[in-house]
């Protein structure tokens, strides 16, 4: 009997001991861990370098690796280099484990209620959103919204085009275009009702629309750069045998302002127009080249005549060249620096 209660007693002082050491706290439940990594998609050695990441980064909750875009950047560089020192995956295993991993961190980024934020009513614009006015007599022009107030959206007298200054748009028809940042590009058919003129800030009010068009939804996430790139023109030949592609063999060059894995935004000359097919290269850093085709989905004027603004989509993109734009726009490697740092200016 004596020899019971010692045995009870040890096992009691040991019990104690233990949840003294963890803090008191429970174990982790790995199998709700391994069910959400199965639900995202991974196999399960990726589930288990994923684990492997939790644990070596001491992470409080480790499921939130599966969401969370803070602890999702201090585990993926960690990730990556322990996919590249694994000798026994071969090259596409490596490009393919890498891709599941980027679209794990951007489908955190587009979780955040910014992306999902929708513009209903022209009520809903904000002060100081930039427009593209249109009109089909006078043309295309610039403006801003001044105020949002509950009659009318006063917005800057368009400018941009010569004579603009002397223009009547009082209940002119016009055609409104913006794009939301972060969210999406806007459309609206509105009439002119008063236009006050102003020798420093004249404007125009625009009649309230219950209803704006919604388009060009963005679904991915670009960030400000500014680098060179080169481009060709590329052509489609039609016909009964297979279409044919040739290549322009003079090059001409451009500077990207922003940039997603998806496409970009291009400053250059005035050789291209909507729907153009070009094949561009470019450097994200003096060792990652880019190669890339693009179709040009819109072309924005600028104040420089000699100059235009091209909204490039990427058609054709290796898997290499896309994982790399998404290391940069995350800064997994810090490999992003100030849009003017020393790269940049090259």
């Amino acid at each position: 009997m004596q020899y019971i209660f010692i045995l009870f007693f040890l096992f009691v002082l040991g019990s104690f001991l233990f949840l003294w050491f963890r803090g008191w706290q429970k174990p982790f439940p790995w199998l709700e861990f391994y069910k959400r990594g199965k639900y995202e998609g991974f196999t399960l050695r990726e589930i288990i370098l994923l684990k492997r990441t939790a644990v070596y980064k001491k992470l409080e909750k480790p499921l939130s690796i599966f969401w969370s875009v803070q602890q999702l950047n201090r585990c993926l560089y960690t990730v990556i280099h322990d996919i590249d020192k694994d000798e026994s995956l071969t090259k596409k295993k490596r490009k393919v484990m890498l891709g599941r991993f980027l679209a794990l961190r951007k489908k955190a980024e587009l979780s955040f209620p910014k992306y999902k934020k929708k513009l209903r009513t022209t009520k809903d614009i904000p002060p100081r959103q930039k427009l593209v006015i249109r009109d089909k007599d006078y043309g295309a022009f610039i403006s801003w919204v001044i105020d949002n107030k509950r009659k009318a959206l006063v917005v800057l007298q368009p400018l941009g085009q010569e004579g603009w200054k002397s223009l009547n748009w009082n209940g002119r028809k016009i055609k409104g275009h913006f794009w939301n940042k972060d969210d999406a590009g806007y459309s609206f058919e509105t009439r002119v009702l008063e236009q006050i003129p102003h020798e420093e800030y004249p404007v125009i009010n625009l009649k309230h629309l219950k209803r704006l068009t919604r388009e060009q939804k963005r679904d991915s996430v670009r960030v400000e750069i500014s680098i060179k790139a080169w481009y060709n023109d590329m052509f489609y030949s039609t016909g009964k045998e297979k279409p044919k592609v040739s290549i322009a063999k003079t090059s001409n060059s451009g500077k990207i302002i922003d940039i997603s894995e998806t496409g970009c935004c291009m400053i250059g000359g005035r050789a291209l127009n909507e729907n153009d097919y070009l094949m561009m290269k470019f450097f994200l850093t003096e060792k990652k080249r880019v190669v890339a085709v693009g179709t040009v989905i819109k072309v924005s004027t600028l104040g420089d005549k000699d100059q235009r603004k091209y909204h490039i989509k990427f058609t054709k993109i290796g898997s290499n060249a896309r994982n790399s734009i998404l290391l940069y726009v995350y800064n997994i490697f810090g490999e992003r620096e100030d849009m003017f740092g020393e790269y940049s200016k090259k």
